[in-house]
């Protein structure tokens, strides 16, 4: 019997056997191992395909050029030659389907031109260059004229056209072309930002009731929440300069407020909630009512990603004022800002951010990371800055002033999340750390329980407060409003102020919203038990007034205006020191305020 050798790494994955083969072989046993083998290696061809719905509201791979318009008007349609890019619909305001629009193409969403669009490459002719005409159609008529938008697209010099509503303001162009930085930070950990000044002497000035609309044109600066200047380069911008140079931060969550040279702020356009767009004209802060103020001007607070850039931009915006003692409303044009992404960062999977804060009485302390200084000198009752570090293990030592380790941890700390490490003394008077990761988000959890989009509400202008108990001789507070009562508001956990025991925060739903902008407000500490709630007033505990919650006075003093009732940002409310008969005063029990935000 003659056997022929087979190179069966010849033959693959064949849909059928080969006639030739039965011409390689006169054995049974290798024509039965030949049929197997087909089998095997046909079988292998096949391949699971996994089906998936695309939602994405753009599916066209369009290359994009380095020209964006900024639709600071009220511009809607696009045409690009002779076809139509947008879809020139207009609605009824009271049809059923006013707010739906059918997408095109190139604005697949609801088929016109938005707030911000980046000009795709193929609009482009062989030239690098584009020409559009923009108009604005509505159900009440067009009050802007169709303009010719033309522009080149050069790659060394990314340029930002911002489309001015001229028909409300003097001083400005139709279309105002200016240059975009798109080139990372020099540090990865930090965040680009600039000031852009398109402001303008508004043309119809509006009487509300508690006055004539006030001027806000001339140069503007830039600075935290607190009041303070944040870089030379951006201070003092005015129209003629048109933008500043971009200066780079720390990565982390602020809130940016500009400000004229009298000290006077500008609001901010952009909020998620209608109350805070009712302005008093007069001031340009948010209004409770026809008559009353509550001294506290819109600025969101956003947290800027490392990698990213940014661009604030002054230009007229439009907002409502009361008309009447029954809160009518109409609209008027005023200078404002608004803050722009000019590269979008990417997912932060790198950094986080930790700051120390030392709750031991009778001592000032240093905080190490890793043998790296993160806070020096801390008295008791302060808190330190916030530095940027790398995700991953680290240890954490607080020191006193002579270089004993106080007491240490090492903990895994994760990216894109916001620390405090508190160091505080035990019920046996040692010293021990505490490590709480503070909500930054501004999300808010509505109970929601069938649908999990509707679980959270998302805001920019937010006052979440969260509540600890790191002192000694008070085994179990709770917090109450001045009143006695809870100040968990209808959407916030009870618990979050109830029966907090030294040393264990709260980590389901910690924060309390207690949004007021209205009302003067206080916070008190009552010895509770599990059974008892609130229990009894710690009358011997000092109550913490709203005032605290105003980070810097001058702010409003330097134009002759009184402060807010409070503040926006993260806050932190921590009891700390000792309660006993023969505590020292500056030992003594005590409310302090942490801010998280800047």
């Amino acid at each position: 019997m003659r056997y022929q050798q087979i190179n069966f790494k010849k033959y693959r994955c064949y849909n059928a056997m080969p006639a030739y083969w039965f011409r390689l072989v006169d054995n049974y046993l290798t024509y039965v191992a030949i049929i197997v083998l087909s089998f095997v290696f046909t079988s292998c061809k096949k391949e699971k395909i996994e089906m998936g719905v695309d939602n994405r509201a753009v599916t066209e791979n369009r290359e994009r050029s380095n020209v964006r318009i900024v639709n600071i008007a009220g511009y809607n349609q696009v045409i690009s030659g002779k076809d139509s890019l947008t879809n020139f619909i207009v609605r009824r305001p009271d049809a059923p389907d006013a707010d739906q629009y059918p997408g095109t193409p190139y604005f697949p969403v609801d088929g016109r031109l938005g707030k911000s669009w980046v000009i795709p490459q193929d609009l482009f002719n062989q030239q690098d260059q584009v020409k559009l005409t923009l108009g604005a159609r509505s159900y009440q008529g067009n009050l802007y004229p169709d303009i010719t938008f033309q522009a080149p697209n050069d790659y060394n010099k990314p340029m930002d056209y911002f489309l001015m509503p001229t028909i409300f303001m003097d001083g400005q162009p139709d279309i105002v072309p200016v240059p975009r930085a798109v080139s990372s930070p020099s540090k990865p950990d930090h965040f680009k930002i600039r000031i852009v000044n398109l402001g303008g002497n508004i043309k119809h000035q509006t009487m509300g009731l508690l006055g004539m609309q006030e001027d806000l044109t001339g140069a503007v600066s830039l600075a935290y929440a607190d009041g303070t200047l944040v870089h030379s380069q951006t201070n003092n911008i005015n129209v003629s300069t048109v933008s500043s140079s971009y200066i780079e931060l720390p990565y982390g969550t602020y809130q940016f407020r500009l400000l004229l040279q009298d000290g006077r702020q500008i609001p901010a356009v952009g909020a998620d909630t209608y109350e805070y767009t009712v302005l008093h004209p007069s001031t340009s802060t948010i209004a409770i009512s026809h008559s009353s103020n509550s001294n506290l001007h819109y600025a969101p607070v956003a947290t800027y990603q490392p990698g990213g850039v940014y661009t604030i931009v002054v230009a007229p915006r439009e907002f409502n004022y009361h008309v009447d003692e029954v809160d009518n409303t109409s609209s008027y044009y005023q200078n404002a800002f608004q803050v722009l992404s000019d590269v979008t960062a990417p997912a932060n999977r790198t950094y986080f951010r930790i700051q120390a804060a030392n709750a031991l009485a009778g001592q000032s302390v240093r905080f190490r990371i890793d043998g790296k200084i993160l806070a020096d000198a801390l008295t008791f009752g302060q808190a330190g800055n916030y530095l940027n570090l790398i995700q991953g293990t680290h240890v954490i030592e607080a020191l006193d002033m002579s270089g004993k380790v106080l007491a240490s941890v090492e903990q895994a700390l994760q990216p894109a999340q916001n620390y405090t490490i508190w160091l505080y003394p035990g019920q046996d008077g040692k010293a021990k750390l505490l490590l709480v990761a503070n909500d930054l988000s501004g999300s808010v959890y509505t109970g929601a329980q069938d649908d999990a989009s509707f679980a959270h509400l998302q805001y920019q202008f937010y006052f979440p407060k969260r509540f600890l108990n790191l002192s000694i001789g008070n085994p179990y507070v709770t917090f109450t409003a001045g009143n006695g009562q809870s100040p968990a508001m209808a959407l916030d956990n009870r618990d979050a102020v109830e029966n907090l025991q030294p040393g264990i925060p709260k980590m389901e739903r910690p924060y309390i919203g207690y949004r007021t902008i209205y009302n003067p407000f206080e916070f008190m500490v009552y010895r509770s038990t599990p059974d008892v709630v609130p229990g009894t007033w710690a009358n011997d505990i000092a109550v913490l007034t709203h005032e605290a919650f105003i980070a810097n006075k001058k702010l409003y003093e330097k134009p002759g205006r009184p402060a807010p009732v409070q503040e926006a940002g993260v806050y932190t409310v921590a009891l700390i020191g000792k309660s006993s008969k023969d505590v020292t005063p500056s030992d003594k029990a005590r409310m302090i305020l942490v801010k998280h935000t800047r």
